[in-house]
């Protein structure tokens, strides 16, 4: 199977113009369908990140969520870290 150029260009970091990587993720039905009622479901990844690194959406430093009866992490040192390797 070849692959076409052009579409490994358009997996550079700004090929779309948007400060934007293009990925491929398996995901469950549910979750596509979620992500969908959204609209964009790029947009929705991204707000969901954005809030968790704010503190507004509870987890364990790695994004996992929090199950009830655990602590949460309240410290943004993964957001900071994954945001000074993405410059």
């Amino acid at each position: 199977m070849s692959v076409n150029p052009k579409s490994l260009k358009n997996l550079k970091p700004g090929a779309n113009r948007k400060n934007a990587i293009r990925v491929n993720l398996t995901l469950k039905p549910k979750t596509i369908a979620l992500l969908k009622a959204q609209g964009n479901m790029s947009q929705a990844v991204d707000k969901l990140i954005e809030l968790c690194c704010l503190g507004l959406v509870q987890h364990d430093g790695s994004l996992n969520p929090i199950v009830a009866g655990s602590e949460a992490i309240t410290s943004q040192s993964n957001c900071a870290y994954i945001e000074s390797e993405t410059k």
